[in-house]
């Protein structure tokens, strides 16, 4: 490999990192027949697809059977790039956040219901009440947004915010870069908070109200419902904290949690390069290799799982109904691992580093089929056995002049069994396969 080919895969890299790791800013059975534990782990009863990854919990498990075939449904443009995720709100309609704004489009036919401001920062993925009001963070904000999209209150955290995070009870958590935990009000009032010294992203919060909130430097937090802490863990022990590096850099992902009460954390590793340089961190030594841990609800690891081929990422899982773990790498493959953590298989994409490399763990529809996004602007449905069934790619993997990868978006499946995936480069899709096909 060329140098100029070794600066392009460093890039490409870098920036599937960012794209794999940012939403701010800027089957289900897999398996045996089970209960639907969905109300269970989520507070949003009656809503299809309101966080990201579906439920509090992030399972990425839809109570909906999702496209057999890559038949385009819609496309809506919005002239505004994007690293945020499409949520669905309580009457279906698909919500996404944009550079400069928020906007909510009609899941039947792609048109503009409303749009909202962010101005000039990346509006984050948004989070949806029970009420159809919408939470998103821009800059160092948290909006509250009416179901039309009027604001209705927005509160400052002081640093770049994480997408917002809603309680069972309505409490919005908000994580942020400067290593502050809010916990919010329904009407925007701070009620406590919580701070260390590196970034701490929102929480996942598991069926009793206690939060996970994955942190750098790869650490993870157990707080309950009033902020005091449970449990930290820190598996590769204390490590340095560096000025300059990615946002969520050497970070501990927002974690998965299963139905057991396992959290499921994956981690990102960010390059030895100062953001805004360009040039190396001095001194610069971390993590080797990302790597998978699942963690029993008391805070001690029960195992963990690194791949050869993956460095900088491997995302945390979604999880099947009969507890099959899919996790997403930057090694173009999806694995499925049981909840012992052993591989069950690895689907590979096919790509090569012409293309940046991430997957992103898949969405999963009830028939278990799996909705893998990439940072290669192409989604693979991949079967519960680990074998292609269709894929979809967008024709610009990499946006030439913008310095970025062209990342579609894990995507969440409507009631229909519409799926819906946001395009870096500004656009909404909508896949459901015709009575024709």
């Amino acid at each position: 490999m060329d140098l100029s080919s070794t600066k392009k895969l460093l890039l490409a890299l870098t920036v599937a990192y960012l794209a794999s790791t940012m939403s701010v800013a800027l089957a289900g059975d897999g398996g045996g027949e089970t209960d639907d534990l969905a109300a269970d782990i989520s507070y949003q009863t009656g809503l299809e697809w309101p966080t990201e990854y579906k439920d509090n919990c992030r399972t990425g498990r839809s109570d909906f059977v999702g496209p057999q075939t890559p038949d385009i449904k819609w496309v809506y443009e919005t002239g505004s790039t994007t690293r945020s995720w499409a949520v669905i709100g309580n009457n279906g309609s698909v919500i996404s956040g944009f550079q400069g704004k928020v906007v909510c489009v009609d899941p039947m036919d792609g048109t503009l219901l409303w749009e909202f401001s962010t101005e000039p920062s990346q509006a984050s993925t948004c989070c949806m009440a029970e009420d159809g009001g919408v939470y998103v963070s821009a800059g160092n904000k948290v909006y509250a947004l009416s179901e039309m999209g009027t604001e209705l209150w927005s509160y400052d955290i002081g640093s770049e915010a994480d997408e917002p995070s809603v309680g069972s009870d309505g409490t919005i958590y908000v994580g942020s870069a400067g290593g502050r935990l809010a916990a919010l009000s329904e009407d925007g009032k701070m009620l406590w908070d919580f701070k260390i010294p590196g970034n701490i992203r929102s929480p996942s919060i598991d069926k009793t109200g206690n939060l996970y909130c994955g942190a750098s430097p790869w650490a993870l937090y157990a707080l309950d419902s009033t902020g005091r802490t449970m449990w930290v863990f820190k598996p590769e022990g204390d490590l340095p904290l560096y000025e300059g590096v990615y946002t969520w850099g050497n970070c501990l992902e927002m974690p998965s949690i299963g139905d057991d009460g396992t959290v499921y954390t994956g981690s990102s590793l960010a390059p030895g390069i100062d953001y805004a340089t360009g040039k190396p961190i001095p001194g610069y030594s971390f993590v080797a290799h990302s790597k998978l841990y699942a963690v029993s609800p008391q805070g001690q690891k029960k195992w963990e799982y690194s791949h050869p081929e993956s460095k900088w990422t491997i995302k945390s899982p979604s999880i099947g109904r009969d507890g099959t773990l899919y996790a997403g790498t930057d090694c173009w493959r999806v694995i499925a691992l049981d909840a012992e953590g052993s591989v069950i298989w690895e689907f590979n994409t096919g790509e090569d580093f012409t293309v940046c490399p991430s997957v992103y763990s898949p969405s999963i529809g009830k028939d278990g089929l799996l909705y893998a996004a990439t940072t290669s602007a192409k989604i693979f449905c991949i079967t519960p056995e680990g074998t292609e069934k269709w894929r979809f790619a967008a024709e610009n993997p990499w946006l030439a002049g913008w310095s970025g990868s062209n990342n579609f978006t894990p995507p969440p499946i409507g009631d229909d069994g519409t799926l819906f995936s946001n395009l870096a480069q500004g656009r909404i899709y909508a896949f459901k396969t015709t009575e024709m096909s």
